[in-house]
């Protein structure tokens, strides 16, 4: 997804707070922002639905 907005779109949903409260606490482990966390465990997703391979998450 390119930063300048180009190729991506926004999407709106609703979590628990438990799930919010995970999410936060997983991105300030890894000093990324929660969006960052989202994409990567939907790209995650993406590639076991398709059953390509489990790539690790790679932080920054």
């Amino acid at each position: 997804m390119g930063k300048d907005g180009k190729n991506s779109v926004r999407v709106t949903t609703t979590l628990t707070r438990e799930q919010l409260e995970a999410l936060e606490h997983i991105a300030n482990q890894n000093h990324v922002k929660v969006a960052w966390v989202v994409r990567q465990a939907v790209d995650r997703l993406i590639e076991e639905a398709e059953g390509g391979p489990l790539l690790p998450l790679h932080w920054n």
